[in-house]
């Protein structure tokens, strides 16, 4: 990064660039040793940018697909979120937006839930209810931001397509399986 004066964003968007450049080349040479059941992650922490600014991680999932390979997108919120809905709002406009971007299946998963205290939250959180959503926006944000608040609560219900699946490594695997059935 420092020889082509890159920062961390510059230094990622030129190595999925590279990537993009060589997918017919060593990616589908490296992919070929995985059989059919086999599972593959591919983390992009935090790097909303990928699929928001940019079409390299479109344009990987197309050639995934078009080799074949089964595809979905898992969206993970930090369960910290839920204790300020004005980031559990960002949360779900990011979600939806990965999810508008990338067309593929998807789910949303609420992480690090071992940390949460407030049973309301959860409740409250994990299908999110737009009036709810809608209040307690209101109740935070400043007066002339309402229509906003408003739009991107409905935005968020008429798509009907965010709420999340809770998952606590403390407790046992077969309560978090029992949410992905």
């Amino acid at each position: 990064m420092e020889e082509l004066g890159l920062g961390p964003n510059g230094g990622l968007i030129y190595c999925m660039e590279h990537l993009e450049e060589n997918l017919d080349e060593w990616l589908a040479e490296e992919l070929d040793y995985y059989l059919d059941d086999d599972y593959l992650v591919f983390d992009c922490p935090g790097q909303i940018k990928l699929f928001s600014h940019v079409p390299m991680l479109r344009n990987f999932v197309e050639h995934l697909k078009r080799k074949n390979f089964n595809v979905c997108g898992v969206y993970l919120l930090d369960s910290q979120f839920i204790a300020d809905v004005t980031k559990f709002v960002s949360g779900c406009m990011a979600s939806l937006s990965a999810m508008v971007q990338l067309e593929l299946p998807h789910v949303n998963i609420l992480s690090k839930m071992d940390l949460v205290t407030s049973k309301r939250d959860v409740e409250n959180y994990l299908d999110p209810e737009p009036r709810f959503l809608l209040s307690e926006l209101n109740e935070w944000i400043a007066p002339w931001f309402k229509k906003l608040n408003k739009s991107l609560v409905e935005q968020v219900d008429e798509y009907s397509m965010v709420s999340f699946i809770p998952i606590n490594l403390r407790r046992k695997a077969a309560y978090s399986m029992h949410w992905l059935k």
